[in-house]
């Protein structure tokens, strides 16, 4: 079983179209500054936003903890009058103490709680049922021991400490941060407390909303990104297509005016044929024919064909007139610098121009073709001489560089020169660009400017084999 051809990956790339090349030239980089941008700012609004809930976590703590203070500051204020009044520990004055401090509470889980210096409970409004127990060694999940901890920051002037308690709302225990006092008269420990679950769900809530803030803003820049590529895949798109549009109106201006240059030289060839040719075959016959019938008289029979043998002459450099114009056979059977000789001194004898021939024997240095592309560079150029440059004198060159490895002609004439040297042909035309074209096709150049004395000079250079 013969095996299906495989398709490398080096070979699809190779063979994607150049539009779709240009296409991503131009949106990867959106693409990849885009992805670049996002990363960075998920990274950054990450950072940021860690760094923002740790300070609102820190601000909403230091408010509670002033809150915690203000709240001790009130109990103790309600409770001075039995307090500070009483001369020596009076078991009246205490109870009084202990139903105002039951009485007092705020929000749903706000209380106050009170223990003697062995950590027995004197005052816990939600959990009665704990009232005159020892919780001097009872410890949280962590291992901390509450009451100890809650004695010691009273007895060092009061603080704050935080500890696993149940929340009476929920039932479920539950991170708790107290602030506790203590009076030295009796000997008790006075605390309240606030549970941090609330500071979570608002810090989890602020999370939340910055999240989606940046979401949102991540959501934004992909859009943007996906609407400059969108916008730019349609400019290209547009820029395409107006070029191809552009490109086949002058396709087929072109397609016409070699149509038009086609037609134009095959009615020329037919005049040459019907008022050239013809016309010398038509007087040839004649004269033959007068000949024939002055057989009789030698002399006139012989003046008749000598003068049609000059009309048969002058046919056939018509002919080889044509010929040569259509294809330089000369090429083919004496070489391009001996070609191109012949062609100056034509284009002498029918211009009158004075034209100076320096050749170098070309051999096999370039393709057939290319000497062919050089030819009729020559032939466009001499014809524009002789239409337009008014020139006298015309100096042609052929020659070899080994050097750079390449042959060039150059062709100066004297005549009116370019009226502004940065002119370049007409887009209708097909003289100027079709000798650039006949270089540029076997990987030639072709410059034309003013000469340094005048006139108009042209420098082709054709690379060798």
């Amino acid at each position: 079983m013969q095996k299906a051809p495989t398709t490398k990956a080096s070979d699809m790339r190779g063979n994607l179209p150049f539009k779709l090349k240009i296409l991503m030239i131009a949106i990867l980089p959106i693409i990849l500054a885009s992805t670049l941008t996002s990363w960075v700012i998920h990274i950054g609004a990450n950072r940021l936003i860690e760094i923002e809930t740790s300070l609102i976590e820190q601000r909403i703590l230091t408010f509670r903890q002033k809150e915690l203070e203000n709240y001790a500051s009130l109990a103790l204020t309600a409770i001075d009058h039995e307090y500070s009044h009483a001369q020596v520990p009076s078991q009246d004055a205490k109870q009084a103490v202990i139903r105002i401090l039951n009485n007092l509470n705020y929000g749903n889980d706000g209380y106050f709680f009170a223990y003697d210096r062995s950590g027995t409970s004197l005052v816990n409004a939600p959990t009665p049922e704990l009232i005159g127990a020892n919780l001097w060694y009872i410890k949280d999940k962590d291992g901390k021991f509450i009451i100890q901890g809650l004695m010691k920051q009273a007895i060092n002037g009061g603080g704050f400490f935080t500890y696993r308690w149940n929340k009476p709302s929920t039932k479920t225990e539950t991170q708790k941060l107290s602030y506790a006092t203590y009076l030295p008269k009796w000997g008790w420990m006075l605390g309240t407390g606030l549970y941090l679950d609330d500071i979570e769900q608002q810090v989890v809530a602020f999370r939340s909303d910055m999240l989606k803030e940046i979401r949102k803003a991540e959501t934004v820049l992909f859009l943007v990104a996906l609407l400059a590529v969108v916008v730019t895949a349609i400019a290209i798109a547009a820029v395409n297509y107006n070029e191809h549009k552009l490109a086949d109106v002058r396709l087929k201006a072109l397609t016409r005016r070699i149509v038009d240059v086609q037609e134009e030289e095959r009615k020329r060839v037919s005049h040459d044929l019907h008022d050239g040719i013809n016309q010398l075959l038509v007087s040839v016959r004649h004269r033959v024919e007068l000949a024939r019938e002055q057989l009789g008289d030698p002399v006139k029979a012989k003046q008749l064909l000598t003068k049609s043998m000059a009309i048969l002459d002058t046919s056939i450099a018509d002919v080889r007139r044509m010929s040569k114009a259509l294809h330089p056979s000369a090429l083919d059977n004496i070489g391009l610098a001996v070609a191109v000789r012949e062609l100056a001194k034509d284009f002498e004898e029918s211009t009158r121009i004075t034209t100076r021939v320096k050749t170098d024997p070309i051999g096999d240095r370039i393709e057939e073709t290319a000497k062919i592309a050089i030819y009729r560079v020559l032939q466009e150029a001499l014809t524009n001489i002789a239409r337009h440059s008014k020139a006298s004198h015309v100096d042609i060159s052929l020659t070899i560089d080994d050097t750079l490895n390449k042959v060039t002609l150059q062709i100066a004439d004297n005549g009116i020169g370019l009226k502004n040297p940065d002119q370049v042909p007409h887009p209708d035309g097909l003289g100027l660009r079709n000798m650039a074209e006949r270089m540029e096709s076997h990987g030639g150049t072709m410059s034309i400017r003013n000469g340094n004395h005048g006139g108009v000079e042209l420098i082709a250079h054709m690379p060798q084999i």
